[in-house]
């Protein structure tokens, strides 16, 4: 099992480069830094700082890499000289050559340098991440815990503001996040009933050796599951009652969603941010949007199949997926990105990188725009369906006004 904690002996850490950025941190976490990006100027915490694995990657601009790297690409420059100004600033004694076999490397030499003041560290117990189970596991286990799960009123009711009847939402799984309390005794449920939790994204093993599931209070909201296009669920998202934002800055709108994931804790598992599907997955034209839940009401809104991405520029996982489709027989790639992308260079790039991966797969793309006065591509369709209800009343009150007449006359 991987080791995900462990004692750095480097002459500096992710953290030294980051202050040396000057780098506005949003959020402090057990194991990682949540900061304000330096490459795509996005003010709103996206750029996750691992100060344990000392690398570095922004949630919007998908800029990442190690310690070296961070600073290199603030300034535009090489490892190596990153690595000398870095020794240079921090007036780090002896050689301050980073050897060739490191130059593109994102881990720095190990180094006794008695010359800097070293800073006390807390000492943190060994956290061993598991190995991730296997795709059908996840789904059993995930889909036997979603069947424990319960929707509350107060959640129902956003949803079907959003668009989604009730016979939508149940077919979809929304659940509500339970309270922390039920987090040990729901997971020993599920184990009872022969379903892996380890390498589950979520599970984990807690201090007092038992297995549990990450869900918290402050993190309370509504869970999606984030389904394959076989069908399969690879993940959940939550999409917090409370946005996790920085009190301290005004303009920090903070997170709306979070992933289910234990990677920080004993025996937990990234999410792996997978990319979600819903709808055919033998359509001739499918649309790419951003986030699992606008996904699922466009596909009810539009009966169109959608492939969904965490973020603009989040698209690691969508190729595979693309490819999987073309073997389907799907020939348009239909970008649906969020109107901004018209406005928004990150976006935009994000939206380019679309059509590059559908061309690579075979697929013709296209770009799929609307009223900017409605951000998400769900938001549009669900205005337009208001607006075609609105004329049918009036049509229908008009027809009821001429009968009452006609019968008077």
């Amino acid at each position: 099992m991987p080791l995900t904690s462990y004692v750095q002996e480097f002459p500096f850490d992710i953290m030294d480069i980051a202050a040396l950025l000057n780098l506005k941190i949003k959020r402090q976490l057990p194991f990682s830094a949540n900061a304000d990006c330096p490459f795509c100027g996005d003010c709103r915490g996206k750029l996750n700082i691992n100060h344990q694995k000392n690398v570095f990657r922004c949630n919007y601009c998908d800029a990442h890499g190690g310690m070296l790297a961070l600073y290199a690409k603030a300034f535009n420059i090489c490892n190596q000289d990153a690595y000398r100004q870095i020794c240079e600033i921090l007036r780090i004694g002896g050689s301050s050559e980073l050897p060739s076999s490191h130059s593109s490397n994102t881990t720095l030499p190990k180094s006794g340098n008695p010359n800097r003041a070293q800073k006390p560290q807390a000492v943190e117990h060994e956290v061993c991440n598991a190995a991730p189970a296997e795709t059908h596991e996840v789904h059993q286990t995930l889909s036997l815990l979603f069947g424990i799960l319960t929707l509350s009123e107060s959640h129902r009711k956003k949803l079907r503001d959003r668009g989604l009847t009730d016979e939508q939402i149940d077919h979809m799984g929304y659940k509500s996040t339970p309270p922390s309390h039920l987090c040990v005794p729901l997971t020993a449920y599920v184990m009872q009933q022969g379903h892996v939790v380890k390498g589950v994204p979520g599970f984990y093993m807690n201090d007092n050796g038992k297995w549990t599931v990450k869900f918290h209070k402050r993190t309370a909201g509504i869970i999606i599951p984030i389904r394959g296009v076989d069908g399969l669920i690879r993940g959940v998202q939550i999409r917090l009652d409370h946005p996790l934002k920085d009190d301290s800055d005004a303009k920090d709108k903070g997170a709306k969603y979070i992933w289910l994931s234990s990677s920080n804790k004993n025996m937990g598992v990234t999410s792996g941010s997978p990319v979600h599907f819903v709808g055919d997955s033998f359509a001739r034209v499918i649309y790419v949007t951003e986030g699992a839940l606008k996904a699922d009401i466009a596909h009810t809104l539009m009966n169109r199949s959608f492939v969904a991405v965490a973020g603009a520029n989040n698209l690691c996982q969508l190729e595979p997926l693309l490819s999987t489709l073309a073997g389907n027989g799907t020939q348009l790639v239909v970008e649906a990105l969020d109107m901004d992308k018209c406005h928004n260079k990150m976006v935009a790039a994000g939206a380019s990188r679309i059509y590059a991966m559908a061309q690579t797969c075979g697929m013709e793309s296209k770009r799929l725009t609307w009223n900017p006065d409605y951000k998400g591509v769900d938001d549009w369709q669900l205005a337009l369906k208001k607006q075609h209800v609105l004329a049918f009343q009036e049509a229908a009150e008009i027809m009821n006004q001429k009968e009452d007449y006609d019968r008077k006359n």
